[in-house]
């Protein structure tokens, strides 16, 4: 029987998957910062990702639990563990390094999907702009700034108006954005290894601050222009299996995609594509 080594077991996506791998017989072992319990698996504490000895736990871990399959569900972990495959003596569910690598900043992202042809809004770095007057006339107002690599809506604030003092302060860890004030979606998608698409498109119907951040709620909708773009986006960046895309609609009804593009199984997600890669 197959043994799952799922890092960030505690959080709720490697929870999710724990218990579906669980009720469907394999055997999981999960590693976490924190002491958590999760009934039916073993679970090591570790290091954060960015500590030096996580990468040896982890490799550690996974000898000794003859662990067949590892399933990161960290974003900060995504990027070190693509360069470190090799190491695992078992099969990693995630990208090629390449993509992993786009995928995990913001305006690599956008000027990979840019140069590909796939809908994104108008993104520059505030290097780029020396006054209020150049990033009106590039992006227009309002505008968003957010971190270059960070999760989900983390960050992200709406500038309008005398914005200049803070996007000043900013440095290129961060990007400015034109504000799409359209719709968000959530498509989610299972990229197979034969180039076909599963996708599921849930339309954020409240955000948490309104108009920008997390869902809070969330509704399934049939939306053939926005799951177009999302399969497009992650065949731009190469990526294998699940992918999480936002991408909300410009104020002409364009869908744009106007965040990173992520690979961690969020909660539930497999559940909700249907789809059983194991």
């Amino acid at each position: 029987m197959t043994t799952f080594l799922i890092t960030g077991i505690g959080g709720p996506a490697g929870r999710s998957l724990a218990r579906q791998l669980m009720e469907r017989g394999f055997r999981v072992v999960g590693t976490d910062m924190r002491e958590v319990e999760v009934m039916g698996a073993t679970v090591y504490q570790v290091p954060a990702a960015t500590n030096p000895t996580f990468l040896p736990a982890l490799q550690h871990i996974a000898r000794e639990s003859h662990a067949g399959v590892l399933i990161p569900t960290v974003t900060e972990e995504l990027v070190m563990l693509a360069e470190a495959g090799a190491a695992f003596d078992l099969q990693l569910m995630l990208s090629p390094l390449q993509g992993t690598w786009l995928a995990n900043d913001k305006y690599l992202t956008y000027e990979q999907l840019r140069a590909v042809g796939v809908n994104v809004p108008p993104t520059i770095l505030p290097s780029h702009v020396q006054s209020l007057a150049e990033v009106e006339a590039r992006l227009g107002m309002p505008c968003l700034s957010k971190p270059r690599r960070s999760r989900g809506g983390r960050g992200v604030v709406v500038h309008e108006g005398e914005a200049w003092e803070a996007i000043q302060a900013l440095n290129d860890d961060s990007i400015l954005q034109s504000f799409a004030p359209g719709t968000e979606y959530a498509p989610n998608l299972y990229m197979h290894a034969n180039g076909d698409a599963t996708v599921v498109v849930l339309e954020k119907t409240e955000l948490a601050q309104g108009r920008v951040g997390n869902a809070v709620k969330v509704q399934r909708v049939e939306v053939e222009d926005v799951a177009a773009v999302a399969v497009a986006a992650a065949q731009a960046l190469g990526l294998r299996g699940a992918v999480d895309v936002d991408i909300r609609r410009m104020a002409d009804g364009t869908p744009v995609v106007p965040e990173a593009i992520r690979e961690v199984l969020d909660e539930e997600r497999l559940a909700l594509l249907g789809v059983v890669p194991f």
